[in-house]
């Protein structure tokens, strides 16, 4: 049952894609390259950090938001995203922690006004310490990862409260869909993404402004998902297909057996995960027989905490199906973890959504995201509320990592 927890994540999975979908560019090949080294050699189903509060829960403030007046309060296209704090802001004679701790107050206000600061070229960040020291100047209060109870991400420091942010080789090719890093439960307000080492080859950060996704989507798509919400399947559990097989005088077993399956799996997911998943049974020819977690029914559509503005805030680009499918190929013959870590999203009564939808979604997401070819030592920091992220494809050794906040 922890191998269900340990794939709840926002990424999906897939085959490789056969182009970059923001450059355009032909898919790199994997060059073989050692994995970043991570600081646990065993991965673990819980990535919990000792002394770490946990990540907060969600604050939805969904209810009542006028579609009509959201859109034309949305901000300019020129609102800038990422705004970007180079090293060569800095006043003669005065260093980088300084800089960061005098301007704390400024940066922080920058970082609500557009979204995500791009911080680069600095040389504190290029070490784990510096980064810490860097995120302690502007009084930043790290968090667990939202998913820290399944062990969805792997901890590269936690003295520093560090975790990887997918650099995996057997997940190079895969376009990271963007996404909000939360479930239904928790959400971390604010995440610092860090790079050790650039890839070779492409594995852009990408980033999405949810405040132009709401002007920008067709009012009656926009109105359909925050009207009837959203449902997330979160993961699937492929393993009772031998039930449809059962032999003939076995065959009135298989009901029970659903049952009790069901019930067993049910109790353990809500005692050893920290997320609302609700199991559901699901069979049909393609798929076989199988238990997929849903999340609850959620808003689309999310105010910010701090401004009030509504923001898109549904992880729709990343967890669909039909459109993880488009981008990186239809997922084959698969075992392990990978039969395990499919995702789909739903209307909030579990009704499709339909491919035209979710197609319209994606050439919206597609044309409002910004690309940021980080080097080492550059830092990217997120409003988690009201930009999404994401991450291209690449080939070589990559590591980057993301410390989330309070």
């Amino acid at each position: 049952m922890l191998l269900l927890a340990s794939q709840c994540s926002a990424y999906m999975v897939g085959t490789p894609a056969p182009v970059s979908r923001t450059s355009g560019r032909p898919a790199a090949r994997m060059e073989v390259a050692a994995p970043p080294v991570l600081e646990d050699k065993k991965q673990s189903f819980d990535t919990s950090i000792a002394g770490v509060p946990l990540c907060p829960l969600t604050v939805w403030d969904s209810d009542g938001i006028d579609l009509k007046a959201a859109v034309a309060a949305a901000p300019p296209v020129d609102r800038t995203l990422p705004d970007l704090i180079q090293a060569s802001d800095i006043p003669e004679g005065m260093s980088e922690l300084e800089y960061f701790r005098v301007n704390k107050d400024e940066l922080l206000a920058r970082l609500t006004a557009s979204g995500a600061l791009w911080i680069r070229g600095f040389e504190t960040m290029k070490e784990k310490d510096g980064f810490r020291d860097f995120y302690a100047q502007l009084d930043l209060e790290p968090c667990q990862d939202p998913l820290a109870s399944v062990g969805a991400r792997a901890v590269v420091d936690s003295k520093n409260a560090m975790y990887e942010a997918v650099n995996k080789p057997s997940r190079a090719k895969f376009f990271v869909g963007m996404h909000a890093e939360s479930t239904y439960m928790r959400t971390n307000r604010l995440g610092a993404f860090v790079c050790f080492k650039q890839a070779e080859t492409g594995g852009e950060f990408l980033l999405l402004d949810g405040v132009k996704m709401v002007r920008d989507l067709d009012p009656d798509v926009l109105g359909r998902l925050y009207e009837r919400g959203v449902r997330f399947s979160n993961a699937e559990l492929p393993f009772f297909d031998f039930l449809r097989k059962l032999p003939e005088p076995l065959k009135p077993l298989k009901e029970p057996l659903k049952s009790l399956f069901k019930s067993v799996a049910q109790v353990a997911v809500a005692g050893k995960i920290d997320m609302e998943l609700e199991l559901r049974w699901d069979e049909n020819e393609k798929d076989g027989l199988r238990l997929v977690a849903f999340s609850p029914k959620q808003p689309a559509i999310n105010r910010h905490p701090v401004t009030g503005e509504p923001s898109w805030f549904c992880n729709v680009h990343s967890h669909s199906r039909k459109l993880r499918d488009d981008r990186d190929g239809e997922l084959g013959e698969t075992s392990g973890a990978s039969k395990i870590n499919i995702t789909n999203v739903f209307y909030g009564d579990l009704a499709e959504i339909s491919d035209e939808d979710l197609q319209h979604i994606d050439e919206v997401t597609m044309k409002n995201l910004a690309s940021v070819p980080m080097q080492k030592g550059d830092v990217v920091l997120v409003d988690n509320y009201q930009v999404m992220h994401g991450r291209d494809i690449f080939s070589g050794e990559r590591l980057h990592a993301v410390t989330w906040f309070q």
